[in-house]
């Protein structure tokens, strides 16, 4: 049996979350609660471990666990990824991938923020990897 780790991740908003997640690939494999649920390991068997947005282990990969993003007092939302899910060998949702969920959440942000000032928003990708937002009115 796999156990979660809790991964510690910078993120308050959770529609610029699921925007990135979406982003990553996930788009239409989201489950969005107001209450937090259990996740589920690679058998089905229920955890201890509650998120409010869950990416459930058949959209993760080969014996996956659930991937959550559970919603703290204050505001900030916590990570929860199996050890076997972020490993090299398991399904690697490690480091790498992490950096580019907050990548991409930073992006989602940005651009939400900036149209709610009433700017248009487009973004091009560079050759090193980063991503350059262009804002008009």
């Amino acid at each position: 049996m796999s156990h979660y780790s809790e991964v510690q991740i910078e993120i308050r908003d959770g529609a610029a979350l699921v925007a990135a997640l979406e982003r990553l690939g996930f788009k239409g494999k989201l489950e969005i609660y107001q209450e937090a649920q259990s996740l589920r390991g690679y058998k089905g068997d229920r955890r201890e471990q509650q998120a409010h947005i869950i990416i459930r282990r058949q959209h993760v990969g080969s014996a996956a666990n659930d991937i959550g993003f559970e919603r703290q007092s204050d505001g900030n939302y916590k990570a929860w990824i199996s050890d076997f899910d972020q490993s090299v060998t398991g399904n690697n949702y490690g480091k790498d991938w992490q950096g580019r969920l907050k990548q991409a959440y930073g992006v989602e942000k940005a651009k939400a923020e900036a149209r709610k000032k009433g700017y248009r928003v487009t973004e091009k990708k560079q050759d090193d990897g980063r991503i350059r937002l262009v804002c008009r009115r």
